[in-house]
């Protein structure tokens, strides 16, 4: 017979760990005990058995009220979010009967809008029992601070600890208000020059490397102009006339069709870098993550 010897957790008992935190809000074993239906004795058992496991203080037992240890904040500070996690995937698990779970999911803001929303009611309609909440992220983080169970991240594959895959590159071009066009005022690509070009915060390089594509030689000009932080500010932007810019073509291209953004040139600025989505490498097998997984996958492929 092949035995196979699991690792202890150096975790407290889980009626250990709801009787200091019940004891921490109400500043009292009584009104604790009274929250958790159970005896004021058997509160007091359980958070002395917890300070001799721990070997601290969590209390300071005062004539008429308790007052928690720097300790004991520092715990409850961690441990009342795992509590309600671990309350939250319960319900869960009830609420789906094991088919399901809420997914939360970090992604870039404009990505969400125009390309992930708009895709989302076949997903929920193929799988009635995830629930998938979305938080916006910019930038990289660190998936054990923020709670997330995956990101759609626009950069590289290397988060440590992370596992990833491949969704889409990004062409982008330059866009303007369509009266430009109608005033033939962008008839060779230098015309750029005379207009505000306007910046992409996570993309301060953007206009460099189309200058590059197109041939112009003025470093100095490519860096010019206001920066904002999100391409749907940006859109709005070049429609009120407030200068050019340079955006990814599938963000943009509902304004491309209904007429109120134009592409002057037929110059598309191509990027090493691409959307993945990443996760913990502990979730891989996550069945609510491998269904989005896979149609994340179907949908990128999709023309």
């Amino acid at each position: 017979m092949r035995y196979i010897h699991a690792m202890r957790r150096k975790i407290p008992s889980t009626q250990a760990l709801l009787a200091f935190e019940a004891a921490a809000h109400r500043g009292s074993f009584t009104l604790a005990a009274q929250d958790l239906s159970v005896s004021q004795s058997a509160v007091s058992h359980q958070i002395l058995g917890l300070e001799q496991e721990l070997d601290v203080s969590l209390f300071r037992r005062l004539p008429r009220q308790l007052e928690l240890t720097d300790a004991g904040r520092s715990l409850l500070a961690r441990v009342s979010p795992a509590l309600d996690a671990l309350e939250a995937a319960m319900l869960d698990l009830v609420s789906s009967k094991g088919e399901g779970g809420t997914l939360e999911l970090g992604v870039v803001p404009t990505f969400a809008t125009k390309w992930l929303i708009p895709r989302m009611p076949s997903f929920l309609k193929a799988h009635p029992h995830v629930t998938l909440n979305l938080a916006t992220r910019l930038q990289p983080f660190d998936f054990s601070l923020t709670g997330l169970d995956a990101a759609i991240h626009y950069g590289r594959p290397d988060w440590p600890g992370t596992e990833s895959e491949y969704l889409m590159g990004e062409d982008s071009v330059v866009v303007c208000s369509p009266a430009l066009i109608k005033e033939r005022r962008l008839c060779s690509p230098a015309d750029v020059l005379n207009f505000t070009l306007i910046h992409q915060s996570t993309r301060p390089h953007a206009w460099r490397d189309w200058f590059q594509l197109a041939g112009i030689d003025d470093a100095q000009g490519a860096g010019s102009g206001p920066k904002y932080e999100l391409f749907s500010m940006i859109a709005q932007a070049v429609k009120a006339g407030l200068g050019l810019a340079v955006l990814p073509r599938f963000l943009v291209a509902d304004d491309i069709t209904d007429g109120t953004l134009a592409v002057p040139f037929e110059l598309s600025l191509s990027s090493d870098f691409a959307y993945y989505l990443v996760w913990p490498s502990q979730k891989t097998s996550w069945r609510p993550l491998v269904q989005l997984r896979e149609w994340l996958r179907e949908q990128a492929a999709a023309p």
